[in-house]
Parts: structure tokens; sequence; C-alpha cells
């Protein structure tokens, strides 16, 4: 079986680690040996100078609340350090510490050694985070991530490191240390099990890859290292997320849809509605909204910019209760793409489609799920409702569904009381013969 060799710094820390890469009075040498089931075993070893306890004593000799003097003692104690070490590792599940000894040299520096084993990757960012609470300011961030994604035989790697310094937020701290910050830098190089197609690394050799990041990006800014490689399609990684191709994000270019505020007869927000821009500022919503507030209330419309444009006065012809639809005409200073519409006749049975959706009204983030056309019933005596499968189980209290070729099929709605699990729409051709004075 083969194995999966790592070198890597920002994956895993422990307590008094991330306090010595800070100061850049270090060296730091990872080894992580990875198994294709995901687990593995690690080797790092830690070489602190005498610039390092130099700060150390700054902060310590600075701070009026004893608690870096505290620190500064603990960190020239060797036993003190392996203990509190084991301790925290002994918070992370799903790890064995095989090892851990620290080792004074005669010329004052400090090596420090610490060997566990992981049963899973995911333990790498759970040591981060119990490893380092207690030097943090214990709030639930998580600067550091790691991913495994496949698509049959290919493998993905993505490690990100985002501003650390939203847990490591001691202003005393980093003013003694950070100007070492931007000289200062970390490399890791990993060994992969397979082929590596490309990568944004630094340097490669076969399957072997280097970053290299500053503690400046540590702390401060963000960094995200990728590789794509080559597996066998048979070797099943439980580690590892499958992707989903039929779930994605839209692009701002490609987004038909925008955000409708709702407010009630007090002017208070109760709501985020879902709109789909037909034309540059006109949109056509779901009645629904105006059944919160039982027609007494105002809307507004939330830009992609998350700036909010306003609604034009609108008339008895904007609305259509029975279909669920409210026009809304309102500034527009974004370009939207231009909307063509389907017929109803056109949409058979079988046909893929594409859901457009917000999965947080709260965000702009616009998302789209595949899904098929699985029937046209009758809603009221003169009109059709046009009935969508998706790929997956999803609640959506509105957006807009398009067909392959892609044209506007029609307008999400909960208005009509179908089956559970599949998604109902005003079509299109509907829609468009009802849009005031056109």
């Amino acid at each position: 079986m083969k194995k999966v060799k790592f070198t890597k710094f920002i994956l895993l820390s422990f307590l008094p680690v991330f306090l010595f890469i800070s100061s850049g009075c270090f060296d730091v040498k990872r080894e992580i040996v990875m198994n294709p089931d995901g687990s593995g075993d690690e080797k790092l070893y830690v070489t602190l100078d005498k610039e390092f306890f130099e700060r150390m004593d700054i902060l310590a000799t600075s701070d009026a609340t004893g608690k870096w003097k505290k620190r500064a003692d603990s960190v020239k104690n060797n036993s003190m350090i392996e203990d509190r070490i084991k301790m925290d590792m002994g918070r992370v599940g799903g790890t064995s510490v095989k090892e851990v000894k620290v080792t004074t040299n005669a010329d004052g520096t400090k090596e420090i050694f610490l060997q566990y084993h992981f049963d899973e990757p995911i333990v790498l960012l759970k040591v981060i985070k119990e490893c380092t609470f207690s030097w943090s300011n214990q709030l639930p961030v998580q600067f550091s991530t790691l991913k495994f994604q496949y698509d049959e035989g290919d493998l993905f790697f993505k490690h990100t490191t985002r501003k650390a310094e939203r847990s490591f937020d001691d202003e005393l701290m980093n003013s003694v240390f950070s100007p070492t910050y931007a000289a200062k830098r970390v490399t890791y190089t990993i060994e992969f099990p397979f082929d590596v197609k490309e990568s944004n690394a630094m340097t490669s050799a076969g399957r072997i890859l280097t970053w290299e990041m500053t503690f400046e990006n540590i702390m401060f800014n963000q960094q995200t290292d990728t590789a794509s490689l080559v597996k066998d399609p048979t070797l099943e990684l439980t580690y590892a997320e499958k992707i989903d191709r039929s779930i994605g994000k839209v692009s701002q270019k490609e987004n038909p849809l925008i955000r409708v505020q709702v407010y009630n007869r007090n002017k208070e927000p109760v709501k985020i509605g879902t709109g789909v821009v037909l034309k540059e500022g006109l949109l056509v919503t779901n009645f629904e909204l105006m059944n919160l507030i039982e027609g007494a209330g105002f809307f507004s419309v939330i830009l992609p910019s998350d700036s909010l444009a306003g609604i034009d006065d609108m008339t008895e012809k904007d609305l259509d209760q029975k279909q669920d639809l409210v026009f809304l005409r309102y500034g527009a200073p974004d370009k939207f793409k231009s909307i063509k519409y389907a017929m109803l006749s056109s949409a058979k049975y079988g046909d893929k489609v594409k859901l457009f959706y917000y999965p947080n009204t709260l965000s702009s983030v616009v998302y789209s799920m595949d899904g098929m056309m699985s029937a046209v019933k009758k809603w009221t005596n003169n009109t059709s409702v046009i009935e969508i499968k998706p790929n997956k189980p999803i609640s959506l209290d509105g957006g807009a569904v398009f067909n392959e070729a892609g044209d506007f099929l029609g307008m999400i709605t909960k208005a009509y009381d179908g089956e559970v699990g599949k998604i109902y729409l005003v079509p299109a051709e509907y829609v468009k013969s009802q849009i005031p004075g056109k």
C-alpha cells in the first residue's frame, strides 16, 4: 500500500509552536506520512533560537497582567512544554502521541520533537483548534482549512490559510513580534502518492511539490495552495469529498436573480424574497411576499453590491394574485443578462433544466442545481404549472428555472399545492404575457 508523505507547517500547530512560528526565531521541519485510508503519522521538529527568548522576555516585562511572564517561564521549562503538549494532544480525538521530547542545547537554543499518529486528515484541523485554544482569543474562528475532493480519476488538494490574527490578536505580542513577519517565510513540501497534473506550487519534481508563505500572509492575508492529482478511479478515499457537478455557484454575469427586501407597515424589514430580472429595471417576484404583510408593507431591491434601490409606485396591473406574481420596477444601475422566454409547448418530460436560487438570501451568492422537467399540470381553468424534479431534495421559496438552451422556463412558486420533493413553476410564457405595459 502506497503512502503519502507530507512536510507541512501550517496544517498543524500545537500550543507553544504557534507562538514560536509567530516570532520568526525558529526552524520548523515537518514530516507527515499519510496512508491512502487517511490515517498517518507525523514527526515535527522545532528549533528555537536566542532571539525568540529575548522577545519573550520583552513581552514578560511589558505586560502588566503577568500573563506573558507565565508563558515566558513555561517555554524555558522543558518539562512544562512536554506536559502541556501531551495534555493538549490528549483532548484531540483520533490521535495517539508516541513521543514528545524537548532538549536544551549548549548554545541556549531548544529542540522540540513531537511524534504522533492520526486516524484521518480532519484531525489535523482539530489539533489546531484544541492545541492553540488557550493561547488564542478563544473565539470560534478557523484560520486554516484542508480539503481533498475527487471526481472520477482526479483528486484535488486544497489548503487555505487566512488571517490568523483573528484568533491571535494580542496587541502586545504582535507589537513585539510583527517586525519579523514580512521577512520570515515558511516552506513546506508534500510528496503525493499520485501523479501531479498541475498545481500552484513554487517548485515541483514529479510527485513532490513545494510551497512557501510569509508570516505576514499567515497572520494578515490569505494563501491557498492547490494541486490536481491523478488517482485510480476504483480507489475509494473516505477522507475525500466527491465533487457534485450538479450544484455550483453562479457568476454575476450569468445571474438572473435579485433579492427583494420586504418591510411591514412600520417599515421594519421582515423577509428577503427572490426576484427574477426580466429586463433592466423590471423584475417579477412572488405575490406570497405581499401576503406576508397583507398588502400593507413596502419593498426595496437589494442590488448585487448590497446597496438598496427603491421601487416605483405599483398599480393593480402589477399584481396577479392567482398566479403568484408581482411585477416591480426599480432603479437598475447594474447590468443583467437579457432573458429569452421558453414556450410552454416546448417543455417535454425528461428535459434537463437548471434551477437558480439563493441558498441564503442574506448573501448575494446564487447557486444553480440540475434537474429535469417531469410534468405540465393544470392549475386554473386557463393556466398551467410546470413540475420540476431537482437532482437533490431541496425546498425553495423562490428562484428561476432555465432549460438547456438557456431560455427562461419559469419562476418558482409555492402557491401550487403539489407533490413533496417537486418544484413548481409559473411558466415563463405566462409571465411574459402579464408584463404591465409591454
